[in-house]
């Protein structure tokens, strides 16, 4: 069973131009809604077998943003995209690693 420790969940989510999380560490980060996006975890974005992304990152409107997200249980986030896809689940650890420069 998969541990989350508890610096790696967060105190507050929220979705405005980007999505801005803060860590109960005090840990901040944002991550723009395109980059999310693209980093899809899903079996639709990912290939189940390999793990190597068959997302086209050409098809995800530049325009994207969340229409909604919801919490997994106490480890992930699902977010509803105006793309119409909502299949991805955001593990926490995943949102606490992700770094990307835009």
């Amino acid at each position: 069973m998969l541990k989350i420790k508890k610096k790696n969940k967060p105190e507050k989510i929220l979705l405005s131009d980007e999505i801005y999380i803060l860590w109960r560490d005090g840990y901040e980060n944002r991550i723009s809604f395109f980059d999310l996006r693209d980093a899809c975890p899903c079996a639709s974005c990912v290939d189940e077998l390999s793990g190597e992304k068959t997302l086209d990152s050409n098809s995800i409107p530049k325009n994207i943003a969340p229409l909604k997200s919801e919490y997994v249980g106490n480890y992930a986030l699902r977010i509803y995209w105006n793309d119409e896809h909502d299949s991805g689940i955001f593990h926490f650890n995943m949102l606490r690693e992700f770094e990307k420069s835009y």
